[in-house]
């Protein structure tokens, strides 16, 4: 079984088919899927998800750096009464973007900051977006972060970057990108890094692996992202899946999978 740890299931891009998608990815082996909002609306959604795939779809709730100018103090109270519920297991997705700048830098500070502290209050790890910003994101959680857990989303960079994300204790999470011929750096992280900090992940419907590159990323192609660690690591993929599903269960508190859902489930009704 593998978990897709960063699926945005719940976006416009699988409004026709969603269930579809879910089925040939439980169908392929996915076991569960961490589906992380961008904000309000989205974190609902996200949790509406769950519900409907109790056990299998766990929602995290949180505010991405591009909308980080919605997050009001109204939107962080939402934000705080939704992480309330069972089915959310993190605070997500949040960070820094200093490549498309969509919100302003402070405001993207003053947001992070605040998703941290909601973080610690409830005792949730976090889901971190990282882009063109890793020495201020790594500045703010040393100085705002204490006490808080989480994963790099996504992680491109080298192994000096690593380095500082496992040193703050966070895993990290690979996606589509580690799959490139091109990502020799980030290659080099994904066979180096501790096998009891890595995660798996899809980041649907963005990054598509070969040989989906260029079209919508789905959940049942965390197979593929797996694949090209588990030969990188030089081990099976068996054991790969089985290292990142108990990382992945034991970070977002995940329950026990009961036998019964070895087989696709069915949306509730």
């Amino acid at each position: 079984m593998l978990i897709d740890s960063h699926a945005h299931v719940q976006m416009r891009q699988f409004a026709a088919d969603r269930d579809q998608v879910l089925a040939a990815a439980f169908a392929d082996g996915v076991g569960r899927l961490i589906v992380p909002g961008v904000d309000v609306e989205t974190s609902r959604d996200a949790l509406a998800l769950a519900a409907r795939y109790a056990s299998r779809v766990f929602a995290a709730v949180g505010t991405h750096p591009h909308d980080a100018s919605t997050l009001t103090p109204e939107a962080l109270a939402e934000q705080r009464t939704l992480a309330g519920t069972p089915a959310v297991v993190a605070i997500g997705e949040i960070g820094l973007d200093f490549y498309r700048d969509l919100s302003p830098r402070d405001v993207q500070h003053e947001a992070l900051i605040a998703q941290l502290g909601l973080a610690r209050e409830l005792n949730l790890p976090v889901i971190l977006h990282n882009r063109d910003s890793h020495a201020e994101l790594v500045a703010t959680l040393r100085a705002y972060g204490q006490g808080v857990r989480g994963v790099f989303h996504c992680f491109i960079g080298d192994v000096a970057m690593a380095r500082d994300a496992l040193d703050l204790g966070y895993l990290l999470s690979f996606a589509g990108p580690v799959t490139f011929p091109k990502n020799t750096e980030l290659a080099e992280v994904a066979a180096w890094a501790p096998a009891e900090r890595i995660l798996v992940e899809t980041d649907s419907p963005y990054l598509a692996p070969p040989p989906y590159r260029g079209k919508r990323n789905e959940p049942r192609h965390v197979a593929l992202v797996a694949a090209r660690i588990a030969a990188l690591r030089g081990i099976s993929p068996a054991e790969l899946a089985e290292q990142t599903t108990r990382n992945a269960t034991q970070l977002f508190h995940l329950p026990a999978l009961a036998s019964a859902e070895g087989s696709p489930p069915h949306a509730s009704v």
